[in-house]
C-alpha cells in the first residue's frame, strides 16, 4: 500500500525535527570540541560561505569526479551487458570485477599516488575503481535476466544485432542501469573525499583539515554540504530517470 505524499513529507519533516533537537542537546552537553550542535554548525557555515573556499574546492572536486564517473559507466554498461549475455566474457571478467568490489579504495590509494602522482588522474582514476564495479554488476544482473519472449519478439521480426541491442535489450536493461549508476554515483562521492583527504587537497582536504580545528562545527558543515549534494544529485538521477522511461517504474512499482 503506497503512502499518501503529504503524509510521507511530514513523517521525514518530523524525522528531520527530532534528530535535529536531539543533536542539539547532545551537542550542547559534550561541547563544540566534541559534537558542535546545529546552533553553532549553522554560524560556522554561514562563515564557510562568506570565505568561498568551501564551494570552490567542492566545485573543483566535482570536475574531477565527474571525469572518473564517466569513464566508469562508458566502460561498466558496456562490460555489464556482455558480460550477462556472452557467458566467455563473464567467466574470464567476473572474478576481476569481484575482487574490484571487494577491495578498499583507501588501499589502492597509495599505489595509485605512486603510478599517476597527485594529479588529475590520479583522483579520477580512485573514483572510477570506487564505481565502476557497481555499474557493471548491477547491469550485468539485469542483462542475465531478460525476458526471452522479447529477445524471441526481435528475432521474429528478424531484427539485426544492433537493433535487438538498441530496441530490446537496452530498454530493458534500463531500470538496472539506472540503478547502478545511482549507486556507483554515491561510491564515487566517497571516493573522490578519500583520495584528497590522502594528499590534503580539494574538498578531501579541506575536510581534513577542518578535522584539526578546536571546533567541529567547521567539519560538520563541510560534511552537511558534501551529504546535501550526495542526496540531490541521486535524486536528479531518480527524476531523470522516471522522465526518460516511466513506464519501468510502474513496471518495477508492481513486483
Amino acid at each position: 500500500m503506497t503512502m499518501p505524499r503529504t503524509q510521507r513529507f511530514s513523517l521525514q519533516a518530523l524525522g528531520i525535527f527530532i534528530a535535529l533537537m536531539v543533536w542539539e542537546i547532545a551537542g550542547r552537553i559534550l561541547g563544540d570540541a566534541l559534537l558542535a550542535p546545529p546552533t553553532a554548525v549553522a554560524v560556522a557555515y554561514v562563515e564557510l560561505l562568506r570565505d568561498g573556499a568551501m564551494l570552490r574546492e567542492l566545485a573543483g572536486s566535482l570536475r574531477q569526479m565527474a571525469v572518473g564517473f564517466a569513464l566508469a559507466c562508458l566502460i561498466g554498461i558496456p562490460a555489464g551487458t556482455a558480460m550477462g549475455r556472452v557467458k566467455q566474457i563473464d567467466a574470464i571478467v567476473h572474478p576481476w570485477v569481484s575482487m574490484l568490489m571487494v577491495t578498499s579504495v583507501a588501499a589502492v590509494v597509495p599505489l595509485y599516488i605512486l603510478l599517476l602522482g597527485t594529479g588529475f588522474w590520479f583522483r579520477a582514476a580512485v573514483v572510477f575503481t570506487a564505481s565502476v564495479g557497481y555499474i557493471v554488476l548491477t547491469t550485468y544482473n539485469g542483462a542475465r535476466g531478460v525476458d526471452l519472449r522479447l529477445l524471441d519478439v526481435g528475432r521474429a521480426f528478424s531484427a539485426s544485432a544492433l537493433q535487438m541491442f538498441r530496441m530490446v535489450l537496452l530498454p530493458a536493461l534500463y531500470p538496472y542501469i539506472v540503478t547502478g549508476v545511482r549507486i556507483g554515483l554515491v561510491h564515487a562521492i566517497r571516493a573522490m573525499v578519500v583520495a584528497e583527504m590522502f594528499i590534503i587537497l580539494g574538498y578531501g582536504g579541506l575536510i581534513y583539515q577542518s578535522g584539526l580545528d578546536t571546533s567541529t562545527a567547521p567539519l560538520l558543515g563541510l560534511l552537511m554540504t558534501l551529504m546535501l549534494f550526495s542526496i540531490a544529485a541521486n535524486q536528479l538521477l531518480r527524476f531523470a530517470g522516471d522522465r526518460l522511461a516511466p513506464w519501468y517504474n510502474q513496471r518495477l512499482s508492481l513486483r
